[in-house]
């Protein structure tokens, strides 16, 4: 039921980034805590993404080991080498549904188990997203995924969302929560009631933007209710203890007020570079650079001291951003990057 996200969206935290050998020791704590099923890595990302699955997946410590990319044969393949199981999430412009409904067909071919997350299912109207779910479902997806992107749901609306998911899907279902008006766990156990198979969680709820729903909030409302979850309390707590002194190291004690729903200024600053490139759906104006940096995000900073880079400097620059951000475990500044530009224009020069 609970899905471990804390390596791949919790990556997405603002102001996180973490070496391998730190996702492996996260991996290996959240497993202890009796967590089977974890989204591990957006392998597309980097090279390290790449390495760090694979080893997570070669180690066995997870039963159900997936990994995240776009709806396309390059990263589908992308994922497949790794061993983990495929996820993937539907484009937040869906502007060629024959396309992406080729790729999910393709994936569901790799002998693994497909998740397909439709995205963003707030803003739409609930007929529009069953009925791409069905026609995810129907290509192969043996899980829809439906998240609430960005965190806009309610308890009433996703029990709604999801009732009608059930209904109406021959597939399993899994609800992905954001926090930014405070309902992520609300909403979760609001996805359960309404026949969610599966929970996307964190540890301490970080996750892009101001996170996701918290484990062990979610497990505490469940069990409850008499709803197992598998998880071991005591193990649990040091999961906590370990991702408390990332924090800590990394960000600082003002991370949790950064981070608070409606007023934390974490709500507006985005990590992933897919979300930054989609302006008109993610309109925060802050950004966290590190591994899953994208072109729009080093764009970004230099019109913010007005100046510019070719596309091969940009995308030079990115790769050193994602190079030294998983080999250091830091988030990259701005000002690091305008000295990137610095030496690459001097070196074309």
């Amino acid at each position: 039921m609970i899905t471990d996200d804390t390596l791949r969206e919790g990556l997405q935290t603002p102001g996180i980034a973490f070496t391998i050998d730190e996702k492996i020791k996260i991996a290996k704590i959240v497993r202890d805590a009796g967590i089977k099923r974890a989204m591990i890595s957006y392998p597309p990302a980097h090279v390290s993404e790449v390495e760090v699955t694979r080893k997570i997946v070669s180690e066995n410590i997870f039963s159900e080991p997936f990994a995240l990319g776009r709806a396309t044969r390059e990263d589908i393949d992308r994922i497949d080498e790794t061993g983990a199981n495929i996820s993937l999430h539907l484009p937040f412009k869906l502007e060629n549904l024959p396309d992406v409904i080729d790729a999910i067909k393709y994936a569901s071919k790799k002998g693994k188990v497909l998740e397909v997350a439709v995205v963003d299912v707030m803003k739409n109207d609930i007929r529009e997203v069953i009925k791409i779910a069905k026609l995810v479902s129907q290509a192969g997806a043996d899980i829809v995924q439906l998240p609430d992107t960005t965190g806009s749901g309610t308890p009433r609306k996703i029990r709604n969302l999801f009732t009608e998911a059930k209904k109406s899907l021959d597939c399993e279902i899994e609800a992905h929560c954001h926090n930014d008006m405070g309902g992520a766990t609300a909403n979760a156990f609001a996805a359960i009631e309404g026949g969610a198979d599966h929970l996307d969680t964190t540890i301490y709820g970080i996750g892009e933007r101001n996170g996701i729903t918290d484990t062990a909030s979610i497990h505490s409302l469940l069990e409850s209710e008499g709803i197992t979850t598998g998880i071991d309390v005591n193990a649990l707590k040091r999961a906590y203890d370990l991702i408390l002194k990332f924090l800590l190291d990394k960000i600082g004690k003002d991370f949790f007020i950064l981070n608070f729903p409606v007023i934390g200024s974490n709500i507006s600053t985005n990590t992933a570079g897919t979300h930054v490139a989609y302006s008109g759906v993610f309109t925060g104006t802050n950004m966290s650079l590190n591994v899953y940096a994208g072109k729009s995000m080093i764009k970004r900073v230099l019109e913010g001291y007005n100046m510019q880079a070719n596309e091969e400097v940009v995308k030079k620059v990115l790769q050193e951003v994602k190079d030294l951000s998983s080999q250091t475990g830091k988030c990259v500044t701005s000002d690091q990057i305008i000295k990137m530009v610095g030496e690459f224009n001097g070196k074309s020069n």
